[in-house]
């Protein structure tokens, strides 16, 4: 008969009693200083809330509650590893006490069998148990709650407070905080030493060191937070302040979502610029002002409580903050609507040279060919989308130029990365003009192709305007801010119906900047449009009140046939024009399943765009359907060259002059084929 020892028997177990009795009393300490610290704290609390009302004074409670359930919790789980800890001690004892006999049996067996007393063995020594007590598991789970530090919200409420019992709640909760510092320090390193000395017992979920720090960050947190509105209220002067006061003093405690447009609106300029510090405040800003939906009025209101200037020559100078906004997000700043277009146009100024480096710096690294097989390659689709971005931005700066020919020019927005380029340039500021035109174009105008075309039309627009009112002050905006269709796709609706969207969202956004500078008025707002300009802008007329006080239509491309009549338009009666030049071809296309505005049905005064004398001055006919024609060096004329008819007749209608147009002719009746579709 042989025996087979087992290894453990030789070495024993790695169990040292003594860092498990460090660890039992580190944790039965912690545990009764947890439980001890409700006595300690409770009566300051009730001080401190003595005097302390508003929303900051519900989130103090909130947080002294979750405090409070917090340190129950960790001083049971405290106590439960004391425990735990307890009976590992037993069962190590117990396996070290059965090592010890079957090895000292293990020794008599040797004896034994070397003197042939086998059976002597079994009878009278029996064997003890060979198979080892499982090794016990401890675990010891305990995580720490955030606490909501910023009430946030835009309502009247105020809050009151006496700062000096808040700073009694600092210093109780301070020298607490001090005792369960060294209790944290006690049972950290005891459990280290554990976990060194006691490798026989298995680890399991292990997190309340963890979860004791994050406790006492928390704790610290709320003591410094207090201090923040105890030196709120000693700087007020007072023991109530408005709570979008505090909120300005603590924003930084808000968490993601939490911050809303107004309480970034009540921070003084340097607090805002102390809160844009931080990348993730100038995310969760741009985040706010991009989300689908937003009101421009809410944001009119919005950015003009930022701040801003009005000058004795009525040009606006943004304000300190208003500034700030403009440098951290120019590319949301320069394209939102409900802010000035002065503002605006300090954004997008900005963005350009920055946009020029940035498609160079790709250009260099995207290769302009993509190889498909053994000698065959195609254009590199990443290329073409850098080079059409290229285009579009050399196509704005000319189109800045060509708008500033009749006095300033004003870059409202330009988009180069989301779908194809859009942009819009005005001629004149539309802040301040006592008139304001919205010139809408047409197929195939995009800023990379014709932009600065339509640019010129807006300074011909503006300067002829000029001519007939001269004591008021215009601006004429070249709004290509949408896709438009190519030939192919101009009997399409899609993206008439997409622009319309885009335009009454940006109408809505100069009323709502234009009533906030108090000096909107029913006849501010003119809108001319140029072939499939023009069924986007009657699309949109027709599903907004957008105060619009004229819409002049030249070489239409077709009213879509749910709009019945101007009376559709919210316009004002009267106040709808058209006009096309017999020389003109092309404009028909677009009306094969359209309407054509000039029809005695659709109500739209017809005005004439023939080659005419009026006051001795001779008008030159329209003889083509682009817009720019002789100023481009051609033989004819556009509609909107100048001295010609077609652009006489617009500034009078744009200018609430549409009493002195010259009759043009009506069609006789719808183009076949129109009737019942």
């Amino acid at each position: 008969m042989s025996f087979t020892f087992n290894d453990s028997a030789a070495v024993g177990i790695v169990f040292d009693d003594g860092a498990a009795d460090a660890v039992i009393s580190a944790a039965d300490s912690a545990d009764q200083v947890l439980r001890g610290e409700g006595v300690f704290l409770d009566g300051a609390m009730d001080h401190a809330v003595e005097d302390f009302k508003g929303g900051y004074a519900q989130l103090f409670t909130q947080a002294c509650a979750i405090r409070a359930d917090d340190r129950a919790r960790l001083a049971g789980v405290l106590a439960a590893l004391a425990e735990d800890v307890r009976q590992a001690k037993l069962k190590a004892q117990e396996e070290k006490s059965r090592l010890k006999k079957l090895t000292a049996w293990r020794q008599r067996a040797d004896i034994r069998e070397q003197h042939f007393q086998l059976f002597q063995s079994v009878a009278s020594d029996p064997m003890p148990m060979e198979w080892p007590i499982a090794a016990p598991t401890i675990s010891a789970v305990f995580s720490a709650r955030d606490r909501a530090r910023f009430a946030g919200g835009a309502g009247g409420a105020t809050s009151s407070a006496d700062p000096g019992k808040l700073r009694e709640f600092v210093a109780q909760s301070r020298a607490s905080m001090n005792i369960l510092d060294a209790e944290l320090g006690r049972i950290r390193n005891a459990w280290s030493g554990f976990t060194s000395a006691c490798s026989w017992v298995n680890s399991g979920s292990v997190t309340f060191v963890s979860g004791f720090e994050r406790l006492l960050t928390e704790n610290a947190a709320d003591a410094a937070w207090l201090e923040q509105i105890a030196a709120a209220f000693e700087t007020a002067g007072s023991g109530s302040m408005a709570d979008t006061m505090l909120n300005s003093a603590l924003i930084q405690h808000a968490s993601p979502g939490q911050v809303s447009l107004n309480d970034v609106g009540a921070l003084n300029a340097d607090q805002l610029k102390a809160w844009l510090a931080a990348p993730a405040n100038k995310d969760r800003l741009q985040g706010l002002l991009s989300q689908p939906g937003l009101d421009p009025l809410v944001t009119a209101k919005w950015w003009a409580g930022l701040g801003h200037t009005v000058t004795k020559n009525g040009t606006i100078e943004p304000g300190i903050s208003q500034k700030l906004l403009i440098e951290a997000l120019p590319g949301v700043i320069g394209n939102l609507n409900g802010v000035t277009a002065t503002a605006r146009n300090l954004a997008n100024r900005l963005r350009l040279a920055p946009e020029k480096e940035r498609i160079n710096a790709e250009l260099a690294k995207t290769p302009q060919l993509l190889r498909i097989g053994t000698g065959d390659s195609i254009t590199n689709p990443a290329w073409t989308i850098l080079q059409t971005q290229q285009k579009a931005l050399d196509g704005i700066g000319q189109a800045l130029v060509n708008a500033g020919t009749s006095g300033e020019a004003v870059l409202l927005g330009f988009d180069l990365t989301h779908g194809s380029p859009k942009a819009q340039v005005s001629a004149g500021n539309p802040d301040t003009a006592d008139n304001v035109t919205y010139a809408v174009s047409g197929m195939l105008i995009t800023p990379q192709s014709g932009f600065n075309d339509w640019a010129f039309n807006a300074a011909n627009l503006q300067s002829q305007q000029k001519l007939i009112s001269r004591k008021k002050s215009f601006a004429v905006v070249a709004w290509i801010n949408y896709e438009p269709p190519t030939v192919p796709t101009v009997n399409s609706g899609d993206a008439a119906g997409a622009g319309a969207d885009r335009f009454v969202a940006d109408l809505q956004g100069f009323n709502a900047v234009r009533e906030g500078l108090g000096n909107r008025t029913p006849e501010t707002l003119h809108v001319p449009a140029h072939s499939y300009g023009t069924t986007v802008t009657s699309n949109a007329l027709a599903a907004a009140e957008l105060d619009v006080a004229s819409f002049t239509m030249v070489g239409s491309a077709g009213i879509e046939k749910e709009i019945r009549n101007t009376g559709d338009l919210h316009v004002p009666a009267g106040q709808v024009y058209a006009t096309h030049a017999a020389g003109d071809g092309l404009a028909q296309m677009g009306r094969f399943q359209r309407q054509d505005p000039r029809l005695e049905s659709f109500g739209a005064k017809v005005f004439s765009s023939e080659e005419v004398t009026i006051d001795g001055t001779q008008y030159q006919g329209t003889t083509e359907h682009n817009t720019l024609v002789h100023e481009n060096g051609g033989d004819g004329y556009g509609y909107l060259d100048k001295g010609t008819t077609a652009l006489y007749e617009a500034a009078l209608t744009t200018t609430g002059n549409g009493d002195r147009i010259l009759p043009g002719a009506r069609p006789v009746s719808p183009p076949a084929g129109f009737a019942g579709r």
